[in-house]
């Protein structure tokens, strides 16, 4: 296959995250957010020391057994392969138990997770990164995969992946992405590609390595536009990702807040709303 001939799939706009959960919290929260209807769920190798891929396939199976869930095609499941597994062998190797963690037999979304193993030159992360793509490559081709594509890479990432890839857009990208943290030269270059951006940290947080702060949710902008609007703080945040034409994944364990996360559907911002945001 040629560059730019990936076939398009469909991202559910308002996700469910499965990041931070723990141990207790990870099946559960999945299951509680499959019950209020969300489709999509988003995951990787690495989430829960290695145990939330388990516990999602487990909270799947109670729901397809439940009937909350008919079939496994009403699933839009998306991982992520770790940075340890870079290359092609391992990254296969790291797809098999992703698969077998989850019980399923196919992704819909796979991602690669890092751009390269910290430990490694910038030289050498490029060359892993187009074995570990060429193997994700070959994967979509077997049918273990519907879509592949990548987080947390910039636009030099994907300018370099882009020179050996044969399969081509990625279908998305999942960065943090906020008011705070735009990333508007990225958006526009994923958008002229074709690749969704799927945006994480957009609530704020206090997670390592994030620009996102808990700030986000008490900030006078956000306020003043959930007033106007008769909806939440997180709303406003997650609708504005919405605008940008970026996928939401925000993790919760509360039903009032699954609900809350899904409503940002049901709004819009305007222009000047979306930019006064980012001032």
């Amino acid at each position: 296959m040629k560059p730019g001939s990936r076939p398009p799939v469909i991202l559910p706009w308002v996700g469910f995250g499965t990041y931070k959960l723990g141990k207790t919290q990870a099946m559960s929260a999945t299951l509680q957010a499959l019950q209020q209807g969300y489709r999509g769920i988003d995951t990787a190798f690495i989430y829960g020391g290695e145990t939330t891929e388990r516990l999602v396939g487990q909270a799947l199976n109670q729901a397809f057994q439940k009937g909350i869930v008919h079939s496994r095609e009403e699933i839009f499941l998306t991982t992520k392969h770790w940075r340890k597994y870079h290359g092609y062998d391992l990254t296969m190797e790291c797809l098999r138990l992703s698969l077998n963690r989850l019980d399923t037999s196919y992704l819909d979304l796979y991602l690669m997770h890092w751009p390269g193993p910290a430990w490694t030159t910038m030289c050498r992360n490029k060359d892993e990164r187009a074995e570990t793509w060429r193997a994700m490559e070959d994967a979509y081709r077997q049918g273990l995969v519907r879509a592949i594509g990548v987080s947390n890479m910039t636009v030099q990432h994907l300018r370099k992946l882009k020179e050996s890839a044969s399969i081509w857009p990625p279908a998305c990208n999942q960065v943090e992405v906020h008011p705070l943290y735009p990333q508007t030269d990225l958006l526009e270059y994923c958008q002229r590609e074709g690749i969704v951006v799927q945006a994480y940290a957009s609530l704020g947080g206090q997670d390592t390595g994030n620009i996102a702060t808990s700030d986000l949710l008490h900030a006078e902008p956000v306020l003043l536009l959930a007033k106007i609007h008769s909806v939440t703080p997180a709303q406003v945040l997650l609708r504005w990702g919405l605008e940008k034409q970026c996928a939401m994944i925000p993790k919760t364990t509360k039903v009032t807040r699954l609900r809350e996360n899904a409503g940002a559907l049901r709004f819009a911002l305007s222009i000047s709303e979306v930019e006064q945001l980012q001032q």
